[in-house]
């Protein structure tokens, strides 16, 4: 027998709107759960029990607000909390159809929240290092891969300013970036030694003078995007209009959203945001970063899905999942994909 269901036997004067009602339910409903765990002789038609020996009652009772209440107790917050996050991540960056081979970047990820006492301001701070790059499975061994990660390196962590709400909105005490490269660029230089790399730090470091530039070219990459969503996304009902990076150091482009909430796996709830590129921008304008004025002919096709996988008694995020994919006659022009895995 079914554990979720009870065998209540009938007593003089008894009814189904009666009965229910002890158990939060209508008649009707009871009649409808009855009937639907019962064998077919034994279904109940009316709402008087005259002539029935027992029902079949549900152990506990939900109804359709209930449901909901409960399922949206086992989704995340809609505001930022330190509980969402693990403190490192392994991250898999998938590049298909770009100018060179397709090729594929696996790195780690921590994040640390600074604690409030060291902050002057309400929302969160989150201090993220990213290390350990492998392109192809190897290490990069070419020079200038080589001192584009030692001058990132040396700026990491980056402090992040994350509201309650969500997304990256500023990086706390820019002016940091540049003194820790600054600290570290003679050192890099007595490594890196040549013109050429001499011409790189010196553009790497005037590259941290425009906060606004530094905090588009991060918050407009996938990873960012991902690890920091808009947490009302997990709460999300119909469609919605949300703007989306759909390349790093591009800009952002309407898209039409939609939400889909799995709660049937064990423990973990897997939430889904698909978006549509609805801008009618081209395929060629976003590529180059620029937009025009004139009406295209034939506006970009392209959809962005974020997936997320979080425990339902911790809401810890275990799997972040995102691919954006551009269309040209149907078929796939360019895709990238990012998986961020919790490490143990």
């Amino acid at each position: 027998m079914d554990e979720n269901i009870l065998i209540y036997e009938v007593k003089s004067g008894d009814t189904l709107d009666k009965i229910s009602v002890k158990i939060g339910m209508t008649g009707d409903q009871l009649k409808d759960f009855h009937n639907s765990h019962c064998e077919k002789m034994e279904k109940l038609w009316f709402n008087n029990l005259v002539g029935v020996r027992q029902i079949i009652i549900p152990k506990q009772y939900k109804n359709q607000d209930q449901l909901r209440d409960a399922l949206a107790k086992e989704l995340p917050p809609s505001s930022i909390t330190r509980d969402f996050y693990t403190d490192s991540y392994t991250v898999k960056e998938t590049f298909y159809g770009s100018s060179e081979k397709d090729f594929e970047i696996d790195y780690k990820v921590d994040i640390a929240f600074r604690k409030k006492e060291e902050t002057n301001i309400p929302d969160e701070i989150v201090d993220v290092k990213c290390y350990d790059f492998r392109k192809n499975g190897a290490i990069p061994d070419d020079k200038m891969s080589a001192v584009s990660l030692a001058c990132m390196a040396s700026i990491y962590p980056i402090s992040f300013i994350i509201p309650f709400q969500g997304k990256i909105s500023g990086i706390y005490e820019f002016g940091n970036l540049k003194k820790k490269f600054n600290y570290k660029k003679q050192e890099l230089s007595d490594f890196f030694k040549g013109e050429i790399y001499e011409a790189y730090f010196d553009k790497f470091s005037a590259s941290l003078e425009k906060e606004n530039d530094v905090l588009k070219q991060l918050s407009s990459s996938l990873l960012y995007q991902l690890l920091f969503p808009r947490m009302e996304w997990f709460h999300k009902a119909g469609n919605w209009t949300e703007t989306f990076y759909f390349l790093k150091n591009s800009f952002p482009v309407n898209c039409s959203m939609s939400a889909r909430y799995n709660h049937k796996g064990t423990g973990i709830v897997e939430t889904s945001i698909l978006g549509f590129i609805r801008d009618a921008f081209t395929l060629q304008e976003i590529l180059r970063g620029t937009a025009s004025d004139s009406e295209p002919e034939q506006p970009a096709d392209g959809d962005v899905e974020l997936r997320y996988k979080t425990d339902k008694k911790t809401k810890k995020m275990l799997v972040a999942e995102a691919s954006v994919t551009f269309r040209n006659d149907n078929e796939i022009y360019r895709k990238q994909t990012l998986k961020l895995t919790r490490n143990e």
